[in-house]
């Protein structure tokens, strides 16, 4: 396979990763308001685990195809994105406010989950009792997500307001279309883009981890960089703050804890000394940031991309790909 069939297989698989999430998320919401179910638990339910149905989908695929690491690295790589580059450069476009409730509530989850990851990263491996227990402590958040959101309005709630920004006509045969084309796309585009980024590896001689940190993850983020850049614009702000943090709680309980009952992921060395340290040290950063004023102004957001920049940087240096003589020092 020639780079340039392998760079359609990866853009053909974000294009598909991109357009399914949407698809699942507008398909479920039509879906579920058929049957009069109050906005908190769409926002929850469906758009909250519509957002992160790309990053299902590529760590599904990735474990059963045999590639683990891509699979724990782009779970890792994708909250490291969406706490530092796609927070960051929301908060570039526009100053982004954040409830008390949700910076202490949400941030101490995500805190929580990040963790557990580093505990279960430092045991080299994610079995599936590891798994069940993730995916108990994601239900154990929806569940104290509802206890102190239920009955407040839309304002106070960031869940209810994702579900009104985001509502469409219920229609069950609209529904059902979207919800089939969004399944669909997202098997094609897992398919494609862990395809491409076995291929590429191979081609070029990087490594899983480095490409589900990097190559897989970011296309993975690109529909909730879409969503967070959107919400900057409007003004939906604290939207987008929630939104992120839950994704990435998500991310952590949700899609390890279910690829981990499939099948026992091995967690290589390199995430278990630096990377998940990395993705903690993003929560540890980001809750003081937002607890300072509830408010993540551009200064702060600079500093956010800044932080991915020099992450990015390592992770090259450490793939030998940053070198003196690859940077025409040498």
């Amino acid at each position: 396979m020639t780079l340039t069939t392998i760079y359609w297989f990866l853009a053909g698989g974000v294009a598909l990763l991109t357009l399914g999430g949407e698809a699942v998320v507008r398909g479920g919401i039509m879906l579920i308001r058929n049957l009069g179910v109050p906005p908190l638990i769409v926002g929850l339910f469906i758009i909250s685990l519509g957002s992160s149905s790309p990053n299902m989908a590529v760590s599904v695929e990735a474990v059963l195809a045999g590639a683990p690491d891509i699979a724990v690295g782009t779970a890792i790589g994708a909250n490291i994105i969406n706490l530092l580059l796609i927070l960051g450069l929301g908060a570039l476009i526009a100053p982004m406010a954040g409830a008390p409730k949700v910076v202490l509530r949400d941030g101490g989850a995500m805190l929580i989950a990040a963790s557990v990851l580093a505990w279960l990263a430092h045991r080299g491996v994610i079995d599936r009792s590891a798994g069940l227990l993730l995916i108990l402590g994601f239900f154990f958040y929806l569940a104290i997500s509802l206890a102190t959101d239920w009955r407040r309005h839309a304002e106070h709630s960031v869940s209810c307001a994702m579900s009104e920004s985001r509502s469409d006509e219920p229609s069950l045969a609209g529904g059902l279309f979207a919800a089939i084309i969004g399944i669909t796309s997202l098997v094609l585009g897992s398919h494609f883009l862990v395809g491409g980024a076995l291929a590429l590896g191979s081609q070029l001689h990087v490594s899983q981890t480095m490409l589900g940190l990097t190559v897989v993850a970011l296309g993975t983020c690109l529909p909730v960089l879409a969503v967070t850049a959107i919400a900057a614009l409007r003004g939906h702000t604290q939207i987008a703050i929630g939104h992120l943090i839950g994704t990435s709680v998500f991310n952590v309980f949700g899609v390890l804890g279910v690829t981990a009952l499939l099948r026992p992921l091995s967690v290589s060395p390199l995430f278990a000394s630096v990377d998940v340290f990395v993705m903690l040290g993003a929560a540890v950063l980001l809750v003081p940031l937002l607890a300072a004023s509830w408010r993540l102004s551009r200064p702060k957001g600079a500093i956010l991309v800044l932080s991915y920049a020099c992450y990015l940087v390592f992770v090259g240096w450490r793939q030998g790909l940053l070198t003196p003589a690859t940077l025409g020092l040498g």
